[in-house]
């Protein structure tokens, strides 16, 4: 079964803007430091619309040999097309993917009978499936009545990455309509919500960045018993996800910059907000929250 704080990698750049695979292997080395359950790559956080096929290949492989199973390593596969989609599948599953997940196609939106064939072929692969349900643009929103069903309907659908807002109700009502078939929901957005999903019943969170040590605090504190120790971290967590909430990976690859981790704090999304001064002064002002809750090898300097 998966579950617990699976890591979102990011794909680090350098100042060029080409992948910086020392980077990336101590992105690895950190989350698997800080605790992290399991890994994941390429995916949203990951800026996977930003690389080419041949990256999002080398993304995989790279990954797959320097995480070496040390624990699960989950691929994102979500293609324009479902013809695409199975190509970066059959990848994932030679580079030893612990499983598969893929949003519906994006860009151009799929039918309902074209989605349910999407996932249907997705499904041939031997390893479990998550269906991602962001939300838009890039995704392609699915009510919890639609993806119970897709969970019904292949053996190996079993489980869901649930975003959409309201996303605690949604977790509620997925499990509350599942006959049997989902094995585990993880929630998104940076992990805001993490204790409120683990008391409805998700597995886990998929975050990103360079909060994870805390977030996989935060994590093994509940699952342990002591309820209000995770919830006062959480607490302490939130001013700096709130900043996660609005600046998404630019806010992610600065922290994990900051902390040593990355080499460069480059972005490629053409969308991307961007860090001022006045953010960057707040970012710092509000380290001293979490700093004591963080791995002494990654420090905030």
């Amino acid at each position: 079964m998966l579950a617990g704080i699976y890591q979102i990698l990011q794909t680090p750049f350098d100042d060029d803007g080409a992948i910086d695979w020392a980077s990336f292997a101590n992105q690895i080395e950190y989350s698997l430091s800080a605790g992290a359950h399991g890994l994941v790559a390429p995916a949203l956080a990951s800026e996977f619309f930003t690389l080419s096929d041949s990256e999002r290949r080398a993304v995989v492989e790279f990954c797959s040999e320097a995480i070496a199973g040390r624990v699960p390593f989950v691929v994102g596969v979500q293609g324009l097309t479902g013809p695409i989609a199975l190509e970066f599948a059959q990848q994932a599953c030679e580079c030893d993917a612990t499983a598969l997940m893929a949003m519906p196609p994006y860009l151009r939106k799929a039918s309902k009978p074209d989605l349910r064939e999407y996932y249907r072929a997705l499904a041939q692969f031997d390893r479990p499936l998550i269906i991602q349900n962001a939300p838009a643009p890039i995704g392609t929103p699915l009510s919890p009545r639609e993806l119970v069903d897709l969970l019904a309907a292949e053996d190996n659908i079993l489980y869901i990455k649930e975003e959409t807002n309201p996303i605690l109700q949604h977790i509620g009502e997925i499990i509350a309509l599942d006959q049997g078939a989902c094995a585990g929901v993880f929630g998104g957005a940076n992990g805001t919500y993490l204790i409120d999903e683990l008391k409805r019943g998700a597995c886990g969170n998929m975050p990103a960045g360079g909060l994870v040590d805390a977030q996989v605090k935060i994590y093994n504190l509940y699952r342990g018993g002591r309820i209000q120790e995770a919830e006062s971290l959480s607490h302490r967590l939130l001013p700096l996800l709130n900043f996660a909430t609005v600046y998404g990976v630019s806010f992610h690859k600065y922290v994990m910059w900051r902390r040593g981790i990355l080499g460069s704090p480059q972005v490629r999304d053409p969308q991307k907000i961007s860090l001022n001064a006045d953010d960057i002064s707040a970012i710092e002002g509000l380290w001293h929250l979490v700093a004591d809750y963080t791995i002494e090898l990654y420090p905030f300097v």
